[in-house]
């Protein structure tokens, strides 16, 4: 599913606009990267985290070269899925 089915989806479901929809989305999306950016989690109770990991800088190899060359430090993030929502996830399997 990419963002824009999403969005249809979200709006069937709701019966709020697709305009309306997509403007939440965008400002959860904003919202999201500013939480992280600043390095703080953001959770979600009972769907999971997302939450900020500082990659430490490494050796690493030019692919097209194979020169070596130091891979910078930088930012990602990681979710963490919660219990409820990996219980959902595999009731299927479960029954």
């Amino acid at each position: 599913m990419n963002k824009q089915e999403l969005i249809r989806q979200l709006a069937a479901d709701t019966g709020i606009d697709t305009s309306q929809v997509r403007v939440v989305l965008d400002s959860l999306l904003r919202t999201t990267t500013a939480v992280l950016q600043q390095g703080d989690k953001l959770m979600f109770q009972g769907f999971g985290a997302f939450y900020p990991v500082q990659q430490t800088e490494r050796p690493g190899r030019n692919p097209k070269t194979g020169e070596p060359k130091t891979v910078p430090s930088r930012r990602t993030a990681k979710f963490r899925p919660g219990i409820a929502f990996l219980k959902d996830l595999n009731k299927d399997k479960i029954e």
